[in-house]
């Protein structure tokens, strides 16, 4: 059972791409009748290479959105934090020399009219093009600029001086000692000091775990075998209402504030449509936990995204949908951009807080806020992008956006050599990246750029001594439709991955193209000069790549191994721990759940060291949600969720063993609802159905809590 339900979830995703020209064919027909009577936009079509050129320039000139091209390939990221960062990424000393290198912001939209302009035209490009709902094609952003309304660029500002530095691109340690000298674990995060939201929190003095199956947050001490249940929070419910619903996704925790992040949904007939469906923050006083109390309630619009901590700064994203009612002349101008609220104040966000991502053709918003989380009882700022979002990268200084955009070009009929006639569908997958700078609780926009490919998760992107650097699958395919008689079809898809390397201003200094053809991307890992990342198809290469020379990115090393490992995690000095599936060589199928342990003390040479197959263990939610996964290098522990057992390793210089099998009760098999933490000498593995207490060094279990 849980083969097949893996194995279904991977082949989808390995014929994403076919899938949507599947879903494409079926209106052929109707786009055929459609391009009969708009003959002149096939001339766009037929030019593609000069109207895509024309459109960048037209963006970049008339609406003022793009970042300046041709900068240096060393240009500084806008907005650090601090003179001491600008110097740990190579601009020098000083906060002037750094500040003297900044470019012209992005800007935003003049107006609430010019921003009701161009998401109408935007909805007619989409509304008649061959990519519908997944993207429009260049000619549509080239007609978005026919009408010029050019914003004053936004002036970003030097960096502080006196704001703290973070250091960049580390991996979470598993454990910290807090004041009260206790040692305790942290969520799985991607970068070293930039928390991530999720279900399971813990202070080392308490544990906090969200269960949306029991309607509760459950608080907890932490006190091992004498661990009891302190107190508990009532999640809201629509009030008896069938059309709504109140989703609680993750929790944040910083001191004496915890945070309940989600979407609530309403679908009643009194409710705007642009009301429909909104992020909220719940704001809790944790300062006694027997009596958690709500002092606040946020929200903004569209659905919950993710959430960042940083520092103080609690950065929670979302993603607004725009759908075609709203282009009615009914609906106030004003009211088309994204608004925040707390309690029951609600605040539109004004023009000079949209921007436009002049890269993307999605008719929605990106909403970003931000709140001081030691206090949590009013927004420290918001912004908006309109451009959508698939997966986010945040690392402190810098927040970057990415959305999947699948595009569809069709030819005019054209005639084959035995005479035939035939239509041309050229489809792709793009990556679309806008990317704001962070400072003291300020976001600002400064770039955006469009790469093809798309990204397989938030470890795909990466930023790094000022440069970022992205890792994707490049998706085409091309469909012939014989129009001769009854119309036949011929398909032909074709896949590689890539690697790219961007300055400042998100233009390309250096890439590795055309790897692994016919093979996607399975899991990525940047650490410092190095990218090591996995694709597959019937083995799993891991790619070693120095990028130590950011215009000239070169593969080390390519081990080529059965299986592929579905995520990746830095294990000490030169060991890089893989946790992924034995495969089938023949055939590519996937069988049982396996861990690697990588020797990458010589990139240009890594080698497997060992290995374990869990001969019964057949799914793992890793790849999903990093966030299920527990690593403790000091210890040699890993842990994650296999089917429904959440299993406990021990890795030494030998190989990896099971030190660990405790059942749990799954509510998303895919998501993976059971986390792993230790306080000091006690293991918690938290579940759906009870807290099981573990003792850390002999993993036995010392005693167990049932939630209810």
């Amino acid at each position: 059972m849980f083969k097949d339900a893996y194995r279904k979830k991977n082949d989808t995703i390995h014929v994403r791409e076919g899938l949507l020209d599947d879903i494409k064919a079926e209106r052929v027909q109707r786009v055929r009748e459609e391009q009969k009577k708009k003959e002149h936009r096939r001339q766009w079509l037929i030019a593609i290479p000069a109207v895509a050129a024309a459109a960048a320039a037209c963006v970049a000139v008339v609406i003022g959105i793009r970042a300046v091209s041709g900068k240096s390939a060393a240009a500084p990221m806008a907005g650090e934090l601090s003179a001491e960062i600008a110097a740990a990424q190579g601009y020098g000393d000083s906060v002037a020399e750094y500040a003297d290198a900044a470019w012209n912001a992005p800007t935003t939209v003049g107006s609430y009219e010019e921003l009701g302009r161009i998401m109408q035209e935007r909805y007619e490009q989409r509304r008649s093009s061959t990519s519908g709902y997944y993207g429009i094609p260049d000619e549509a952003v080239a007609e978005v600029a026919e009408e010029p309304a050019a914003a004053e660029p936004i002036e970003v500002p030097a960096p502080q001086p006196t704001s703290p530095a973070l250091e960049i691109n580390k991996v979470k340690d598993a454990d910290s000692v807090d004041g009260s000298g206790r040692n305790y674990s942290g969520t799985n995060n991607q970068v070293e000091n930039i928390d991530e939201a999720d279900i399971v929190k813990t202070d080392g003095m308490h544990i906090y775990a969200l269960n949306q199956g029991k309607g509760k947050v459950f608080i907890l001490s932490a006190e091992g075998k004498d661990t009891k249940i302190v107190s508990s929070i009532k999640l809201n419910e629509p009030s008896g209402k069938s059309d709504s619903s109140r989703y609680y996704g993750e929790m944040m925790l910083y001191g004496d504030r915890l945070y309940l992040l989600g979407t609530h949904s309403d679908w009643g007939n009194n409710v705007k449509e642009q009301d429909r469906v909104q992020t909220f923050a719940e704001v809790y006083d944790i300062s006694d936990p027997a009596k958690p109390a709500l002092i606040a309630t946020h929200k903004q619009q569209g659905g919950y995204r993710t959430a960042r901590l940083i520092d103080d700064l609690l950065l929670i994203v979302s993603n607004y949908r725009i759908y075609p009612i709203f282009f009615d002349d009914t609906v106030p101008t004003n009211e088309i951009g994204p608004k925040v609220a707390t309690n029951s104040e609600s605040i539109p966000l004004a023009p000079d807080e949209i921007y436009v991502n002049p890269d993307s053709g999605e008719n929605g918003f990106t909403v970003v806020t931000t709140l001081r989380a030691g206090d949590g009882k009013v927004f420290d700022s918001h912004k908006a992008v309109l451009g959508g979002c698939t997966n986010v990268y945040c690392n402190g200084t810098d927040l970057l956006i990415a959305s999947d955009e699948y595009t569809s070009d069709k030819s005019d009929e054209q005639t084959a050599e035995n005479g035939k006639h035939f239509v041309k569908i050229v489809s792709g997958s793009k990556t679309n990246l806008f990317r704001f700078s962070i400072r003291d609780g300020k976001i600002e926009a400064a770039a955006s750029t469009k790469l093809p490919g798309s990204l397989l998760n938030q470890f795909s992107m990466d930023a790094y001594n000022g440069y970022y650097r992205l890792v994707v699958t490049r998706s085409d395919s091309e469909e012939i439709i014989w129009t001769d008689g009854v119309d036949t079809y011929e398909w032909n898809n074709t896949s590689d991955c890539a690697l790219y390397v961007l300055d400042g201003n998100l233009n390309t200094v250096g890439s590795i193209e055309e790897l692994a053809k016919d093979e996607r991307v399975q899991s990525v890992r940047f650490m410092g000069d190095t990218a090591y990342f996995v694709t597959f198809r019937q083995v799993d290469p891991l790619f070693a790549a120095d990028l130590s020379d950011p215009a000239n990115p070169k593969v080390l090393s390519a081990l080529k191994i059965p299986g592929f490992s579905a995520y990746l995690h830095p294990f000490g000095e030169g060991k890089l721990l893989g946790i992924g599936y034995d495969a089938d060589e023949e055939h590519g199928w996937t069988e049982n759940v396996k861990l690697s342990m990588f020797d990458i003390s010589d990139p240009a040479n890594v080698k497997e060291a060992f290995k374990l197959s869990v001969k019964d263990a057949h799914f793992t939610s890793v790849q999903s949600n990093h966030k299920t996964v527990f690593v403790d290098v000091n210890s040699g522990t890993v842990a994650f969720l296999a089917d429904n057992i959440y299993l406990v390793f021990r890795a030494d210089e030998k190989g990896f063993t099971e030190v660990g099998r405790i059942e749990t009760e799954i509510v998303d098999w895919f998501d993976g609802n059971a986390r792993g933490l230790f306080v000091d000498d006690a293991f918690y593995v938290i579940n759906q159905s009870e807290v099981v207490i573990l003792s850390f060094e002999t993993m036995e279990k010392i005693a167990s809590v049932k939630l209810k």
